[in-house]
């Protein structure tokens, strides 16, 4: 591989790193830049709106590599770098500088941004959206002497903040616009046993309600919702979902549908860019359809993947996907992807806050729902990944070993 070649990525996040650094692993001894629109290195995001967010975790063990790792692998970081043009007819990407980085191969990494709700009073104070290191000092700050919280959203991120804020002392509102949280991954069903898992805490968890105004005089003091409740609070955390940053891909003329349309290679429409992460909407062989997906576990490998496709040894992506969350004293994981399925076989009792539900369609586990079950996850990943047919009363049978179901 010629040494003058020089590969771009745009995004300095969890994709865009594990790239960067498989790059190098795999011996690409050409000129690599990294891109990021923030003033940090690569980090972990997830700890934003969990232990970082409580205090827990310091800000330095947030970073997955040491600063000097990049200098010493010859990456060179462009950060606080916003790229503002990308022109794919002459491999050029222009930043807000001014400055023009030519490539050979080009990666976007660009992730997504946060929804933005546009109710009047959400400029006031104490108004937070979490994405950014800054966004969740900006979000412990107001709950520094805070006494209550209101939280738009009962998605992971909304979940994980109001878990923080109730177990900090804080009374606890939670406003979700449909009639069970997570119900577009979950079901109802689940939905419900996840919506009782932060009742029983104390937070007062309202579904089918939705935000209308905020008010106050300078910052956040009431939220009004869309049914005309008056909520008292010191702060308020959006948090509605994200949508994918196809700012460039479109500037470049890419095929964009609900995301960077890409191949289970991360190729997009252009052979020299390649896509992965959060923005790239992925054929999955494995799945026989298109998903994009939004968690660190997915970014990290489809980064690495992307870049075995840019040095030219590209392997299927094609993952048993997943993701988890942490909340109170819960360790909350999905495995899999259920689109759609027909039977919920649950293992345990999910008053006891120990159980795992297994989504079945046409006698093979799709995905499965673990809370605190660690010990389930690897046989359950088998079933998945393998399409490994199974009874269903045998899942709920827990003196049947799930590693036997795992030989068929």
């Amino acid at each position: 591989m010629a040494q003058s070649e020089s590969y771009l990525i745009v995004g300095a996040g969890i994709a865009g790193g594990a790239a960067a650094e498989t790059l190098r692993k795999q011996g690409f001894d050409g000129e690599v830049h990294l891109v990021g629109a923030e003033p940090h290195r690569p980090y972990d995001r997830p700890p934003l709106s969990k232990e970082f967010l409580s205090g827990d975790k310091e800000e330095a063990k947030l970073f997955f590599k040491m600063e000097d790792f990049y200098a010493e692998h010859s990456i060179e970081l462009h950060l606080g770098a916003e790229a503002t043009a990308l022109d794919a007819s002459s491999n050029t990407l222009t930043l807000a500088d001014r400055q023009a980085i030519h490539y050979d191969k080009l990666l976007l990494a660009t992730g997504s941004k946060v929804k933005k709700l546009p109710v009047p009073g959400s400029d006031l104070a104490g108004v937070h959206y979490l994405r950014t290191i800054e966004d969740s000092r900006a979000i412990a700050r107001s709950m520094n002497g805070a006494g209550k919280a209101v939280i738009v959203g009962a998605g992971f991120i909304g979940s994980e903040v109001a878990a923080v804020c109730k177990t900090t002392g804080l009374d606890v509102t939670v406003l979700e616009i449909q009639a069970q949280p997570m119900a577009h991954i979950l079901g109802d069903r689940m939905g419900s046993v996840y919506a009782d898992l932060h009742t029983r805490r104390g937070v007062d968890l309202r579904l089918g309600e939705g935000i209308s105004e905020i008010r106050g005089h300078t910052r956040a003091e009431q939220v009004i919702t869309d049914r005309g409740l008056t909520i008292d609070c010191d702060l308020v955390v959006i948090g509605v979902g994200i949508a994918p940053d196809t700012f460039l891909a479109e500037d470049a003329g890419l095929d964009v549908d609900s995301g960077i349309l890409v191949d289970e290679h991360c190729r997009t429409s252009n052979p020299d860019i390649f896509a992965a992460g959060d923005v790239a909407n992925w054929f999955h062989p494995g799945l026989g359809r298109r998903l994009r997906v939004e968690h660190w576990d997915n970014a990290l490998n489809q980064g690495a993947a992307a870049a075995k496709s840019m040095l030219c040894t590209p392997e299927p992506y094609s993952p048993t996907l997943y993701f988890w969350s942490d909340q109170y004293d819960l360790n909350i994981q999905y495995l899999g992807h259920a689109a759609a399925w027909d039977h919920i076989a649950i293992r345990g009792n999910p008053a006891e806050e120990k159980f795992t539900a297994f989504y079945l369609k046409d006698g093979s586990v799709h995905g499965a729902l673990v809370v605190n079950n660690f010990r389930d996850i690897r046989p359950t990943r088998t079933l998945i990944g393998q399409k490994i047919p199974v009874d269903a009363q045998a899942l709920t049978d827990e003196s049947v070993n799930l590693k036997q179901l795992t030989r068929g």
